[in-house]
């Protein structure tokens, strides 16, 4: 793999930039009956581990995503399947046919494709690719009575000569539920496996055999390993047993088309990083409550790639929206992640998807937590996120205090789902934990309004902090989000903040270093002596209190100074920079 370099310490490597790319558009493709990508996928990998040369579009987002790639100055060639087969062909020492009886045969013959050099074709296209000079390499047909029989060959045979830093999970047939569309098998993400020399599987935790087995694959993996999503419908079984080994979930499997590309994508580096959206101090430290909006499962690669269809959305910019996403976004897609930081609105705020850099439960193994920080703080400093998520932890779980203390973050939220409770801190760190208070839904408005209503009536604390938890795969657009924006702005009880500006006034230390640079704009802007003096009062009692780790106490003078100082600052916003914080 001379064009690939995988560095100590980086997750995913990455690959060489490419001069020149020829694409190939399989839009028009049946995938449930035609399964000629399989050759041109697998024969992806092999051509880009060496430089990038091939890119596919499964989806129109391929071709929207291409767009970015083109802008670099990288040339783009239409051409097509058959072209690029024929162009490419000696990257390949032939062809491995699997056994269509034996589906999983395939993700064997995927995982053969990267070790033995050659691409995997169906049976049924035999004289297809034979046409176009490729010879036969390795028949599977007949080989194995059962899929798990096909496993445990593979797990004898090559697993010892793939990587051991990645595992990945893949559909190999189609996908049917009731109600649902039908999904083809898992096409995009193969180029990677090949490309990496990587195991692919499709081990079911809740059968006792396929169960063993995939306990000794994670027993051979080091830590700080990652599975790349997980047997459909077995996601929490499947991150509680890679917890359980020091290892961790980014998902990039599941949808059939989504994560594509990433032979291409890992070569293109550009420097980048989420920065905090600029606070407007006229809104905050007032008799409010305050709202803000948060979009869960951005730890979800592939959702990280579908995003950009709400991005785009007219009403992002109009809603304050705390958006997850996954901190290695710098290792696989760093011209992605540069899109999204650098057309953020004051509105946008990026959160570390679960839980820091890789999805897991630290309550399941907590001797991992400090091992995990020490990775997840280094993605962190690359990405500059400030604010992550975590899932599969209490309340008061011994993992939450590291997470406030390690990893030098301004918030931690808690939870997936709407928790009914409101942000809290641990007595020995400033860092406020964040439940979501509420979830909502698209088209349900008036049912969201009317338990902000029944919060703000029921509890006197002020200022009162409310998340509102919105599950992306719930919404269709940011319309109904808006519309309950509207709803809020209009009602007195309320005030509308990013993320940013909604930490601002829970994490008490961080409030000491922003009033500071309120007293400092005050003074500039020539605000009367007298309420200088009384905010300078405020913040000496503020950073007495954070001494004494009363967090509850610092937080009351820190937000009188925002309160003393805001309208004297009226829509002048700023934020502190990294050093400063």
């Amino acid at each position: 793999m001379s064009g690939v370099e995988w560095p100590k310490g980086r997750v995913f490597p990455k690959f060489s930039k490419p001069d020149s790319l020829r694409v190939v558009d399989l839009r028009g493709m049946d995938f449930f009956n035609d399964l000629k990508y399989l050759p041109l996928i697998t024969l992806q990998g092999l051509v880009n581990r060496e430089k990038p040369r091939i890119y596919v579009i499964l989806t129109d987002r391929d071709e929207k995503w291409l767009e970015l790639i083109q802008q670099e100055g990288i040339t783009t060639i239409n051409t097509s399947l058959e072209e690029v087969m024929a162009e490419y062909a000696k990257y390949s020492n032939g062809y491995i046919v699997y056994d269509s009886k034996v589906p999983d045969t395939l993700n064997v013959a995927n995982t053969m494709s990267g070790i033995y050099n050659s691409i995997v074709v169906n049976p049924k296209d035999i004289d297809w690719i034979e046409g176009l000079g490729l010879k036969l390499f390795e028949d599977l047909r007949g080989r194995f009575k059962s899929k798990i029989d096909a496993y445990r060959w593979a797990y004898e045979e090559l697993w010892p000569r793939c990587d051991h830093r990645l595992l990945v999970p893949m559909r190999p047939e189609p996908l049917v539920r009731p109600s649902k569309p039908k999904q083809p098998m898992q096409i995009a993400v193969r180029d990677y496996v090949t490309a990496l020399r990587l195991f692919a599987h499709d081990l079911n935790p809740y059968d006792s055999e396929e169960l063993a087995l995939f306990r000794k694959l994670l027993e051979d993996m080091p830590d700080n390993a990652a599975l790349l999503g997980w047997y459909f419908g077995t996601e929490h079984i499947s991150v509680r047993l890679a917890s359980e080994y020091n290892k961790f979930v980014v998902v990039m499997t599941g949808n059939s088309y989504l994560v594509s590309n990433l032979t291409v994508w890992s070569g293109i580096e550009v420097e980048t990083k989420f920065k905090l959206p600029p606070i407007d101090f006229s809104k905050l430290g007032q008799d409010k409550v305050y709202v803000t909006f948060y979009m869960n499962d951005g730890d979800n690669v592939q959702w990280d790639i579908l995003m950009r269809d709400f991005w785009e959305d007219p009403y992002r910019g109009k809603v304050p929206m705390a958006w997850t996403i996954s901190p290695f976004l710098i290792d696989l897609a760093p011209l992605i992640m540069k899109y999204y930081a650098e057309s953020m609105s004051n509105q946008d705020t990026f959160v570390s998807g679960p839980s820091g850099a890789g999805y897991w439960y630290p309550n399941v193994n907590p001797n991992y937590v400090k091992k995990f920080l020490e990775l997840a703080g280094k993605y962190f400093e690359r990405t500059g996120l400030r604010f992550t998520e975590i899932l599969g932890e209490f309340l008061d779980g011994v993992s939450l205090i590291h997470y406030a203390e390690d990893l030098n973050l301004l918030a931690i939220k808690l939870g997936y789902r709407g928790m009914d409770i409101f942000p809290y801190h641990l007595d020995s760190s400033p860092t406020p934990i964040i439940p979501g208070t509420i979830e909502f839904s698209e088209g349900e408005e008036e049912g969201a309004f009317g338990w902000l209503k029944a919060i703000a009536t029921v509890y006197k604390k002020r200022p009162l902090h409310v998340l509102v938890i919105c599950v992306p795969w719930s919404f269709k657009g940011l319309k109904s989000m808006f519309s309950l924006a509207e709803k809020v702005l209009k009602d007195d009880d309320f005030m509308l903040v990013n993320f940013h500006e909604f930490v601002a006034m829970l994490n008490p230390e961080y409030g000491v270093k922003l009033s500071k640079r309120l007293l400092e704009k005050a003074k500039e802007k020539g605000v009367p002596d007298d309420l200088l003096l009384e905010a300078k009062s405020n913040l000496r009692n503020a950073e007495e209190h954070c001494k004494q780790k009363e967090w509850d106490k610092a937080l009351l003078e820190v937000n009188k100074i925002f309160k003393t100082l805001g309208p004297y600052i009226e829509k002048e916003c700023f934020s502190v920079e990294d050093d400063e914080i």
